[in-house]
């Protein structure tokens, strides 16, 4: 049984493209040059995923 959990937890992976996405359009709109697009849509991504984990953490510790 928790084999399928496990299977389920490894539904969260579809969070790190989205993130991803959501920072580059986000530094896009803010920036015209490309290096700093990637930068600081790298750097958007990382604080949306270091968010969904916090976020997910404290479901986890929650819901238990």
């Amino acid at each position: 049984m928790e084999l399928f959990a496990f299977l389920r937890c490894l539904d969260c992976l579809y969070a790190i493209p989205l993130a991803l996405a959501t920072g580059m359009v986000y530094a896009a709109s803010r920036y015209e040059n490309i290096q700093e697009v990637l930068r600081n849509g790298l750097r958007i991504a990382v604080y949306i995923g270091g968010f969904l984990l916090v976020v997910l953490f404290l479901m986890l510790f929650l819901f238990r």
